[in-house]
Formats: C-alpha cells, sequence, structure tokens
C-alpha cells in the first residue's frame, strides 16, 4: 500500500481504504467517520481525525462548539467533491462522509444497515455478499436492493423514545466499489435513490413477490415518493472506491414525528435512477454489511435534540392532542402579503424593516364538550419550529441579537391571502386598513403578553413552546371571537438585525409546520345517568310503579376515536373512513361506544288503565360497562388468485406498461 497527501491550510481529513491510503484536504473542520474497529487518530499539522467505533449504535456528545445548520428538505443533495466532475481520475478526489451535524446541546445516534436483500429481474447474474448491486447491464436483469434500518432499535438502546426526540440532521452513507467488470458499454449518468416501502420489509422478497403486481416493485404501488434520499451523482464507470451520501432528515422526522404527519418505518427501496430514465447501462456495487472491513460498511446517522415538553401532560393522566392552525403569515413593511411563504418571521433585518408574525386557529375544530387536564403547567401550547436567523437581501447590518418572542391576543378578523402591514382585509384596489401600520396595540391587538420566549444570539434550531392557556379557554367559551393571536419582538423590535425564522403552514416539511399542543382528559367511553329518574313506560302503554334510573354509554374527549389511520401514511385522507389497504381488506376508522356489561334489574309496571293486561315485573338493563367497538369490521380478505386469469395477466402488463412510460 501506499499513502499520498494534499496539503491542507485548516485541518486534514483522511478516506480510508483497504489497500491504499490517501488524504484530501478539507476547507473547515475534521470530519468524523464511523468505524467498526478501533478508535484511531491521524495527526495532521493543525487538526486530527478521530474514528470512532460504530460496532453498535452509539451515541456522541455534542461538543461545546458544534453548530447546527437548518435540516435540509428531502430534495438536497450533498455535494462532495467531484460529484459533478465529469471524469473520475485514478486518484480519489472523494472525502469520507461528513457526519451529521450535532446541534448544541443534542446528541449522535449512529445505525447500521441490519437487514437487506438484493433482488433482481430475469436473466440472472452472479451475487457477492461483499456487495450490494443495484442498477442493470445488457443481457442481466435490473437489480434492486431492498434495506431495513432499525431506527426504533437504535434509540431504545441509547434509553430514548421517538417523542423525547427532535431530529435535526440524518445522514445514509455508502461505500461505492472499483467497477471490475468486463462492461465497456457507455456509462449511464445518475445515482442512487431511497423510497420508503408501502408495506412492511420482506427478508423473503424476490423479484416476484410481495410485490402488487408480481413484477418487481412498482412505484407508488409498492414504494412510495412523499420523501426520498438522492445520493451523488455518478458519472463515469467508478475506477476506484469512495463514499456517497444522501440526507435523509425529513424521512426519519416522518418517522418518529407524534403528529398526524407520522409514516412507518416499513423499509426502502434502493435503486439506481439515471439522469435521462433511460435503463443504466452498469451495475454499481456498494459495500455491505458483510464487507470484509467493517470500517466501509453501511451505515445511518441521527443527530437530535432533546425535547422537553412543555407540560408533564401524559405523566399526570392527560393525553396530547395536536390541532393545526388554519391560516399563517407575517406582515413587514414591504406591503406585500406572505400568507404562502413557507416561513414566518419576527424581528428586524434593518433594511426590510420589522417583521410580526400573525396565526389564526379554527375553533370549529375543536370537538364541544373537552376537558383540560386541571392543575398542570402549560396545558395548552403553540409549537413553532425555529430554522435559524435570516438576514433580508440586501443587507446592511451583520447583528444578531436576542429577541424575545411576545404572543398577543388578536382583536380584529384577517385572511392570510389578504392581510399586510397596512390592510387585514383586501379586495381588488378597497380594503379594510389595520387602525395602524403594524397593527396598532389596544385596537388591532391586546398589549398584554401572554407568553413569552427568548431566541438567544446564535441559537440553534429547535422547538419553541409559548403557553395561551388563558386565551384558549376564552375562546372555548366563546368561539367567535377568536381571532388568532400576533408574535413580535417586544425586546428589540426596532433594532436592526436579523429575522428569526419559523417554519410556516407552507413548509415542505409537514413535521415543522405549526401546531396548537392541548393536555386533555383522557377519552373515555363510559356509562352516563340520565339527569332524573325517569317512569317506564311500555308498548301497551303500562307505567312503572317507581321512577327508575337508566344511563346510556357515552364517548367523552375524544372516546372511541382511533389512531390506526397513521398506519397507513398516504392512504389516509381526510374525510375517509374506509378503504381497501395494500392486503385487499376494508380498513374502517368509525368506532361507536356501546354498552359492554349490564345489570339486570327489575320494576314492577302497572297496567291499571290497559284493558285485559296484568301487573307484571319488568327487566329492565342498567349499564355497567362500555366499550368503544368499530361500527363495521374488517371484512375478509380478498386472496389473490393461485393462478391468474389471461384477462388479469393482461391488465397487469398493461398497468406495468402504463407506469414505466
Amino acid at each position: 500500500s501506499s499513502s499520498t497527501t494534499t496539503p491542507s491550510s485548516s485541518s486534514s481529513t483522511t478516506t480510508p481504504s483497504s489497500s491504499s491510503s490517501t488524504t484530501t484536504p478539507s476547507s473547515s473542520s475534521s470530519t468524523t467517520t464511523p468505524s467498526s474497529s478501533s478508535s484511531t487518530t491521524t495527526p495532521s499539522s493543525s487538526s486530527s481525525t478521530t474514528t470512532p467505533s460504530s460496532s453498535s449504535s452509539t451515541t456522541t456528545p455534542s461538543s461545546s462548539s458544534s453548530t447546527t445548520t437548518p435540516s435540509p428538505s428531502t430534495s438536497v443533495t450533498p455535494s462532495l467533491p467531484s460529484s459533478t466532475s465529469s471524469s473520475l481520475s485514478t486518484t480519489s478526489m472523494y472525502v469520507p462522509p461528513a457526519n451529521c451535524t450535532i446541534p448544541e446541546g443534542g446528541d449522535r445516534v449512529v445505525i447500521d444497515l441490519s437487514e437487506y436483500v438484493v433482488i433482481q429481474d430475469e436473466p440472472v447474474s452472479a451475487e457477492n455478499e461483499q456487495f450490494i448491486d443495484i442498477g442493470n447491464r445488457k443481457k442481466f436483469g435490473e437489480k434492486i436492493a431492498v434495506l431495513y434500518f432499525d431506527i426504533d432499535a437504535a434509540l431504545k438502546d441509547n434509553g430514548l423514545e421517538p417523542k423525547d426526540i427532535a431530529v435535526t440532521d440524518s445522514r445514509i452513507n455508502f461505500r461505492v466499489a472499483k467497477d471490475e467488470s468486463d462492461n465497456d458499454d457507455d456509462f449511464t449518468p445518475g445515482r442512487p435513490v431511497i423510497f420508503p416501502l408501502a408495506e412492511e420489509y420482506d427478508p423473503d422478497s424476490t423479484w416476484k413477490q410481495p410485490w402488487e403486481l408480481g413484477d418487481g416493485p412498482i412505484e407508488e404501488l409498492d414504494y412510495l415518493t412523499y420523501s426520498t434520499v438522492k445520493f451523488n451523482k455518478i458519472n463515469r464507470k467508478p475506477k476506484l472506491n469512495f463514499w456517497i451520501q444522501g440526507i435523509s432528515t425529513q424521512l426519519v422526522r416522518y418517522f418518529l414525528t407524534e403528529t398526524i404527519y407520522r409514516k412507518n418505518n416499513n423499509g426502502f427501496i434502493l435503486r439506481y435512477v439515471t439522469e435521462s430514465g433511460a435503463d443504466a447501462s452498469h451495475f454499481i456495487s456498494l459495500d455491505s454489511p458483510e464487507f470484509m472491513d467493517p470500517e466501509f460498511r453501511p451505515f445511518m446517522d441521527i443527530c437530535f435534540l432533546p425535547v422537553e415538553p412543555p407540560s408533564p401532560c401524559e405523566e399526570e393522566g392527560g393525553r396530547i392532542v395536536r390541532y393545526y392552525f388554519s391560516a399563517d403569515t407575517f406582515i413587514a413593511k414591504d406591503s406585500i402579503v406572505h400568507g404562502d411563504d413557507k416561513h414566518i418571521l419576527v424581528g428586524n433585518s434593518g433594511w426590510d424593516g420589522n417583521a410580526r408574525t400573525l396565526l389564526d386557529f379554527d375553533m370549529s375544530s375543536i370537538p364541544d364538550g373537552i376537558t383540560l387536564l386541571p392543575d398542570i403547567p402549560n396545558p395548552v401550547t403553540i409549537r413553532l419550529w425555529y430554522e435559524g436567523a435570516e438576514k433580508a437581501k440586501p443587507y446592511n447590518d451583520p447583528r444578531q441579537i436576542d429577541r424575545k418572542l411576545s404572543v398577543h391576543e388578536v382583536l380584529e378578523s384577517w385572511k392570510e391571502s389578504q392581510a399586510t402591514n397596512i390592510y387585514r382585509l383586501k379586495s381588488g384596489n378597497s380594503g379594510t386598513k389595520w387602525n395602524k401600520p403594524m397593527m396598532e396595540k389596544g385596537t388591532d391587538y391586546n398589549g398584554d403578553i401572554i407568553d413569552s420566549y427568548t431566541i438567544q444570539d446564535g441559537q440553534s434550531p429547535t422547538n419553541v413552546y409559548l403557553n395561551i392557556t388563558t386565551l384558549f379557554e376564552k375562546w372555548l367559551d366563546n368561539k367567535a371571537s377568536a381571532k388568532g393571536v400576533l408574535i413580535k419582538d417586544s425586546l428589540h423590535e426596532n433594532v436592526p438585525g436579523y429575522f428569526l425564522k419559523f417554519a410556516s403552514l407552507n413548509h415542505p416539511d409537514p413535521t415543522k409546520r405549526p401546531y396548537l399542543e392541548v393536555c386533555q382528559e383522557k377519552k373515555t367511553c363510559e356509562p352516563v345517568d340520565d339527569p332524573e329518574p325517569t317512569q317506564i313506560v311500555d308498548e301497551f302503554g303500562c307505567v312503572s310503579e317507581m321512577n327508575v334510573t337508566l344511563n346510556v354509554c357515552v364517548a367523552k374527549n375524544g372516546g372511541c376515536e382511533t389512531d390506526s389511520i397513521l398506519n397507513y401514511g398516504n392512504m389516509y385522507h381526510s374525510g375517509v373512513t374506509a378503504f381497501w389497504h395494500g392486503n385487499h381488506e376494508l380498513k374502517t376508522f368509525c368506532k361507536c361506544c356501546i354498552d359492554k356489561k349490564v345489570k339486570i334489574k327489575k320494576v314492577m309496571m302497572d297496567c291499571f288503565n290497559v284493558p285485559s293486561k296484568e301487573d307484571y315485573e319488568k327487566e329492565y338493563h342498567y349499564v355497567e360497562e362500555c366499550e368503544c367497538t368499530e361500527c363495521k369490521e374488517v371484512t375478509q380478505s380478498r386472496k389473490k388468485r393461485s393462478a391468474p386469469s389471461k384477462t388479469r395477466l393482461l391488465l397487469k402488463s398493461a398497468l406495468k406498461n402504463l407506469l414505466r412510460n
């Protein structure tokens, strides 16, 4: 083996290799790459690179100098040196994959690829357990990998639950192996892409099963595109070994969120997708979990912040319910409507002046009769996702300072599609103005501060909670009075600096969108007695000699609602209570609160005014216990035919061709 070194002005980053060692410059700081062997340090003129052990999922504590950048969306592909180069030289220009960025006060979990299987269309080619092959080539069928990263197990190994963390960054890493095949065909540029599976990972997957059409996985049938992980582009036949990386932040947030946007981690499809959309011309080999050198095996890492709930709701016997805002916007001196923006802003940029955020809530979405859990702090909070500071363009003041978010009640109605710094409602050239530009205290909004939260200079992305319990209770008493809230900087609003940027209702990552978190009493399905004892009258007209207490089963606080719809991801749509799922079973989400246990009681019936009817003793039911039962049980599974008909095969073939085209 040999060693080639390129000088660096600030630090060195070492790319491990099974046969040779190549050191490539890094422009800013040392890079940490997990390894399953032992921790080693490579000396450098200014800094060193440490390779920690990753033989099992581990948590790396945050260092004091760690900083966080806003979490990228799934459309972001990491940029590594020469990833867009038209050629690859015999000297590696690829650096080891950068670890996810640990936020200040956060941690990192490393997850090994636990399970995988490579499937191939006919005709098949030879397999090597050292590598995961994906792609295509002449005379052979396409190869696709089916993967599973056990995220839940990795978190539990580190004493974590999904509700305890907010994911800020996540990445998946594979090392591409040198192509030593005899394939001289022109290389088709493209990139590996990960797609989430629609159904649970099956270790016995083949090209024929468990796919919907029985002929390989099909997009939107067997795997989904709501969030994907795109790796670095590969332009030429690999002539050396190098790492590729994909940003998986949004996908992991889908798996771990406690909101209605949660998706099941069913596993993944990994396939090679060409730039042109044509079939690939080569197989791309990636080091597998069985690769001889553990240092180069695939892994995922997740960086996160610990989440401290605003109230001990569940510990005190309550349940957390999240309600989403109906409108949001921010107003600034630009007189532009920002209701469709991906972010809402608070603060002062200098050039663009100050900005204030408006949030509105549709109280009709709150069920009648909900009860807040008593005697706990902060039962109703606004939750915002802070993404960092934002400077105006053009920018003329570099200062970033502490800003204090303060919540105020809005007193006038407004619309997110019309509200600006001048108008709260507008149609054409006419409209209704705020009493004063940027809203007037006392008339457009209540000057009393309901709650506040300070964002410090340089603070990392995080959840922000603002307690509005008193205002929410006022809205419950008079829903028509709910006109939303104003969030402004009450500390340095007139001091130029940066805007504070928060995810809006239009943010591409729905797990970051603002919502109202309410701690309610637990939902129940229980017997409720009639207010007053009553006299029973039978079908003949006989009446009971004494009044009796009757009761019925009643669902309270959302009782008999079901969370099972969350397990079906994009197959569920608001307002739909039933659908056929992937296994051809009709799923319903309607439940009823009915009696489970009754006590038989008796009362004497007086039939004095009923001809030819003697007095008698009548039985009646008194409910002692209730239960939630599905209004319609799951129907019998529709079994697939063991020998498909010719018509069915023709329809499958036509659908397959249509999807491919």
